[in-house]
């Protein structure tokens, strides 16, 4: 995933919810050089934001099952990484499932094309 800088993106992560499984655990981590940080947690005492250069800056979908993409605004170069999604369930019997996916995320800064061409001399076609 590329976002702009000072723009906003979309880290994926969406599941079909099926019948006798609970979300337990929703959580995104963030690994940028070898250390992994956990950005935002979501269990049954609500949201929480556990990095603080992150507050304000993400949300995602709570009326949306299914949908736990991660929504980062105003993106910074630093935000650039490795994203992970886990989410837990309960089954009926208790049991619990993890499943994961990690995302790359790259922030660039936005390049504005020069607003008009000149023709490339013929000897360097």
């Amino acid at each position: 995933v590329t976002g702009t800088w000072m723009g906003s993106t979309t880290v994926p992560c969406t599941y079909v919810p099926s019948e006798g499984f609970t979300q337990q655990t929703l959580s995104w981590s963030v690994e940028r050089d070898s250390s992994i940080s956990t950005i935002f947690r979501r269990d049954d005492s609500g949201d929480h934001i556990l990095l603080s250069k992150f507050r304000g800056r993400v949300s995602i979908p709570k009326q949306s099952p299914g949908n736990a993409s991660l929504l980062i605004e105003n993106l910074e170069m630093p935000d650039s990484g490795h994203y992970t999604c886990q989410v837990i369930w309960r089954y009926r019997d208790n049991s619990l499932i993890t499943r994961e996916v990690t995302t790359t995320v790259k922030v660039v800064k936005e390049v504005n094309p020069p607003s008009s061409y000149r023709e490339l001399p013929s000897s360097l076609h």
